[in-house]
């Protein structure tokens, strides 16, 4: 009777070993699938890059300006923006939400917060025109940078 006491409660613990593993699966299972719907919302939409209209117009063709649109309810963090060029070299810029007459960055900082929509403004510190570049957009939405690309041959 001993032995039979004993298997009763060696069985009944695994039944519940396998009931608890059956649970935490379905529970991560869930777990996941709420946090993939968490983040399904938070998207950062990049409108084309183009020149700014400036005051002074010679100081144009070194300043590029897209709009970003943030379409989650929960604010976003751009923390670096890099342009490079046709060869992939980098080149040197500026960044802001802003810019005076001549395309320079009012209060350029390494951090710009994104609720509805900002306009992303950039100009290159050597003052050369910018040619075919692409653009790299780092924010707190993903590990994915937003990239965008400019070519000044094209409308």
């Amino acid at each position: 009777m001993v032995t039979s006491e004993v298997a009763m409660a060696s069985w009944t613990g695994a039944f519940a070993a396998i009931v608890a593993s059956i649970i935490a699966f379905l529970s991560y299972k869930l777990s996941k699938c709420l946090y993939e719907e968490f983040k399904s919302d938070e998207i950062i939409i990049a409108g084309p890059l183009h020149h700014p209209d400036l005051l002074h117009k010679e100081y144009r063709d070194c300043v590029l300006r897209c709009t970003l649109f943030n379409k989650s309810k929960r604010k976003a963090c751009i923390y670096a923006v890099e342009a490079f060029d046709r060869n992939g070299e980098i080149i040197r810029i500026k960044w802001s939400n802003a810019i005076n007459d001549f395309g320079d960055p009012i209060n350029p900082t390494e951090l710009l917060g994104l609720v509805d929509s900002v306009n992303l403004v950039f100009r290159r510190i050597d003052g050369k025109q910018f040619q075919k570049t692409d653009v790299h957009i780092k924010h707190s939405f993903s590990s994915a940078m937003l990239c965008i690309s400019f070519d000044p041959h094209k409308p």
